[in-house]
């Protein structure tokens, strides 16, 4: 799961996309990972060959899980995702949730650019997405006493995806991936990525925000906005974009007048995350090849 998260508003199944579809194209770049000598002066072992190591170990999971996806093959994930993790098939098939792995049929290939070992929590704590699916103790009580080890891979269609960081933590014997998304880049004053507000006068596409908005089942501690769109559009749009550009939550609403169900964006809500800290909400119109914003609004607490 990115850290933008995508809900097709339309859609009759809630998709989640955790990894993508690599296919028969994958091919793993040679790389270093580690900065040191790979032999002491001695002839013993170094850091950097225990890196090496772990790196040679763990860039076969990243494989078959990435291959697995492709194929959308669900058994294979689960026996190469931890038991406690939110990406194992097993807790997102009993909610109906639905495995989506085409989004990445055009990535050829990455690179390791670095390994971590025995990271702490604190480190997974530093991933975008570590505090949408763990609140308070949650994630040291999921990963326990186990070891943790973390990724970078390299990759323009990863990073693009902000699947570019890949945790993995030991269950048994045996690495297991537990957590795939980016490093959080939140700037420490929001404020300072606004850009000019944008406001709908007309009500073209956006009725209202409900600031104070309270969703169930969606964090405690996690502040959410809930935007409602018109009834009578103003603008011709195929699709209607809503988006929190510093939590980094993405809506669309589309529509579809092709098959057996008809679908509409006009009247649609939709809940996005806002960074506690501040936030700003853009809803964008999309016509075709055509984009165009037509409402920015900030928050800030």
């Amino acid at each position: 799961m990115s850290r933008r998260r995508v809900l097709q508003g339309s859609a009759v199944t809630t998709v989640l996309t955790t990894a993508g579809c690599l296919g028969e194209t994958l091919t793993a770049g040679d790389s270093s990972s580690g900065d040191g000598e790979s032999t002491s002066t001695d002839g013993g072992t170094t850091d950097s060959d225990e890196s090496a190591a772990l790196e040679d170990e763990l860039r076969p999971l990243i494989d078959d899980y990435l291959d697995a996806a492709a194929a959308e093959d669900t058994e294979t994930i689960a026996t190469r995702t931890h038991g406690s993790s939110p990406l194992h098939p097993e807790g997102w098939e009993e909610a109906g949730w639905e495995f989506q792995g085409d989004a990445y049929e055009d990535v050829d290939g990455y690179e390791i650019e670095r390994v971590i070992e025995d990271a702490a929590v604190e480190d997974v704590l530093e991933l975008a997405t570590a505090d949408f699916w763990f609140e308070n103790d949650e994630l040291a009580t999921a990963i326990g006493s186990n070891d943790i080890a973390i990724v970078e891979v390299a990759s323009d269609d990863l990073a693009a995806e902000e699947l570019d960081v890949w945790v993995f933590v030991t269950e048994g014997n045996a690495w297991k991936v537990f957590l795939i998304g980016t490093e959080d880049e939140t700037p420490e004053d929001p404020t300072e990525a606004f850009k000019e507000p944008i406001e709908d006068e007309e009500n073209d596409v956006v009725a209202g925000i409900d600031w104070e908005f309270d969703q169930d089942n969606l964090g405690e501690e996690t502040e959410w906005a809930r935007v409602h769109l018109t009834d009578s559009p103003g603008v011709d749009a195929d699709t209607v974009r809503i988006e929190s550009t510093i939590a980094g939550t993405e809506i669309e609403f589309y529509n579809d007048e092709h098959g057996d169900l008809s679908s509409t964006w006009a009247g649609a809500s939709g809940s996005v995350e806002l960074n506690p800290d501040g936030d700003q909400i853009v809803v964008t119109a999309i016509d075709g090849d055509d984009e165009r914003i037509v409402h920015r609004q900030h928050y800030e607490p």
